[in-house]
């Protein structure tokens, strides 16, 4: 979190992206939630990630599950 704060990587755009797929597990329906396309919220999620030089997310067919860094971060 400290990362954070002294890269200014709170980015308003990518935390909200962040917490609309950490809340329904799915780019999708983040996309629709928010009223944007699903590459835009995978790309918010991916700039997020790099940033951060860690994954939010394990990515497998059944959907996304958080890891313990966006647990933490939520």
């Amino acid at each position: 979190v400290r990362f954070l704060m002294n890269h200014a990587l709170l980015d308003w755009t990518l935390c909200r992206s962040f917490l609309a797929v950490l809340r329904t597990g799915s780019l999708s329906e983040a996309a629709r939630r928010l009223g944007v396309t699903h590459p835009t919220i995978r790309r918010h999620v991916e700039q997020f990630e790099a940033g951060l030089r860690a994954p939010l997310f394990v990515r497998s067919p059944a959907g996304l599950a958080p890891t313990s860094l966006a647990l933490t971060l939520r």
